[in-house]
């Protein structure tokens, strides 16, 4: 979305931000992430259907990081990057790395070989779809109390035609 559409679409949101006095302006829209300017176009799915998704797909998929966004590999870090991979593989290492996570989080511990970022944009070469893998969980009340169900509600967004 454009600054224009952004301030129209997200109008409650702008709004809501500013009663709290965290005022919404086109530097807060320029360092939005992503996925954040997408618009509600492109409706959140779960993590299992967009995992499920990718699994549909044989072959090479494109990925990147979010901008500015980087993270170890092999002790270098990577900024700004767009990796080629295998669908089912990819599929496999955010599965894993999402509930490892969580999991290491309850011991109050993190995967230092973990590779790739938080928010996480899959497209095939043709670029007629992409997946959103966030760092957001749609039952975040749950992070605390129970954090394998609050890593389920991943929030994911499936971009297709």
């Amino acid at each position: 979305m454009s600054w224009e559409e952004f301030q129209i679409e997200m109008k409650d949101f702008i709004m809501k931000m500013e009663e709290k006095n965290y005022p919404v302006d086109f530097a807060f829209y320029e360092q939005s992430l992503f996925w954040d300017r997408m618009g509600r176009k492109y409706p959140y799915v779960s993590m299992d259907e967009a995992l499920s998704f990718l699994r549909e797909h044989s072959g090479s998929v494109y990925f990147m990081g979010e901008k500015g966004e980087d993270g170890p590999w092999r002790g270098k870090r990577i900024v700004d990057f767009v990796a080629e991979t295998d669908a089912h593989s990819l599929a496999q290492t955010i599965e894993k790395e999402w509930f490892d996570s969580y999991r290491l989080a309850m011991q109050n511990m993190y995967d230092p070989d973990a590779i790739l970022p938080e928010d996480l944009y899959v497209f095939d070469p043709s670029m007629s779809w992409c997946i959103v893998f966030t760092h957001e969980t749609s039952d975040w009340e749950s992070e605390l109390d129970d954090p394998m169900k609050a890593a389920e509600s991943r929030v994911c967004i499936i971009c297709k035609g």
